[in-house]
């Protein structure tokens, strides 16, 4: 019996850096691989919810509107190191100056306020298809006053072998905000009496989310899967020895939201053995064996095989300029469009390497 491929994919926050991701997503699209599962944070969360909702039923097509929609435009005349700081007040697709800073700054909790990305993303969004549709989809954020990293999912977390297992999370554009409200750039989100920051804040690569959903779609006796997980990362792990401030900032940056998935995939290939013992075990118990009822034998037996995630290193050096103001805040469409095709060009590279 040949299996069904069933892949997830992790987007990690980054602001402009999620234009790397745009093309990444492409570039997985062309060769054939259509996740199931889709799992972010901040602009991250963004590119999922496009994908996973996206009215046109073809998710490259809607990235490609979502980040034209969301890319500062041309300014003829305007050298592009001016435009990049000139854009910064102001992104019609995404946000505008918090007209509160000018008068009274210091009873503020952000600088920008988010309404047109809401706009944008209703615009874009079938929210009944992205919650009841095929597409899995989880986005994080971080609860302000318990200081916790929750999940927001379109399936029930606990059982998600069917479409209409569980109870499920009804999401709107308020949860995909929550996602991205990085402070003190952007608005924090009130979702349920509680109040929420952008959950790269936490962890910025949600791994967990994704096996989660990998291993709740149980092979069967008539179909089983072959299950991958795909991870965009957007900042280096490695990097060298500052040796100015700019350069200090960078790599503090870096370190904060680089891709920490070295613990999960000794976790995943360690979690991998126990199942794979547990399975050995069975054969051999009898059949009123009590080891049969115990449950965590029954929860190792549970575990789907799920091999170690494939990152995707979508990086490289950004502009002096984009390093003193904030990594992540070019949104200018020159720089969007050279991210897109570096991201599409570096996962193309990398699947060519990786026997089939």
């Amino acid at each position: 019996m040949e299996s069904t491929r069933l892949s997830a994919v992790v987007f990690q926050g980054g602001g402009a850096f999620g234009a790397y991701e745009y093309g990444a997503f492409k570039a997985l699209w062309d060769k054939g691989i259509h996740p199931r599962i889709v799992t972010g944070v901040s602009i991250g969360a963004v590119n999922a919810a496009v994908i996973a909702g996206c009215r046109n039923d073809n998710p490259p097509a809607a990235l490609d509107e979502l980040w034209h929609r969301i890319s500062a435009l041309p300014m003829p005349g305007i050298p592009d190191g001016l435009h990049h700081l000139l854009s910064l007040p102001y992104n019609p697709g995404m946000y505008y100056t918090n007209p509160g800073v000018f008068f009274a700054p210091w009873f503020q909790t952000s600088f920008s306020d988010t309404a047109p990305l809401a706009k944008t993303l209703n615009d874009m969004i079938d929210w009944d298809k992205l919650n009841h549709g095929p597409t899995r989809l989880a986005v994080t954020a971080l609860n302000i006053e318990t200081g916790k990293l929750e999940v927001f999912a379109n399936f029930d977390q606990n059982e998600v072998n069917s479409a209409s297992a569980g109870q499920r999370r009804l999401l709107d554009v308020r949860h995909i905000l929550a996602s991205g409200a990085l402070p003190p750039e952007l608005p924090m989100v009130e979702l349920d009496g509680q109040h929420y920051w952008d959950g790269g804040l936490f962890d910025n690569t949600p791994l967990k989310p994704a096996f989660k959903a990998l291993n709740g779609i149980k092979d069967t006796a008539t179909e089983t899967f072959l299950r991958s997980v795909y991870v965009f990362s957007l900042f280096p792990q490695r990097g060298m020895v500052p040796k100015n401030m700019l350069e200090v900032r960078s790599r503090k940056t870096s370190i904060n939201f680089e891709c920490k998935v070295e613990f999960d995939r000794k976790l995943y290939k360690k979690i991998n053995r126990y199942r794979e013992f547990a399975q050995k075990m069975d054969a051999m118990l009898p059949d009123d064996s009590p080891l049969r009822h115990d449950e965590g034998f029954m929860d190792l037996r549970s575990y789907q095989p799920v091999p170690p995630p494939i990152v995707f290193e979508l990086t490289e050096n950004y502009s002096l300029q984009e390093q003193a103001l904030m990594p992540g805040t070019d949104f200018t469409r020159k720089t969007i469009e050279h991210r897109c095709q570096t991201g599409y060009r570096i996962v193309m590279d990398t699947l060519d390497k990786i026997p089939s």
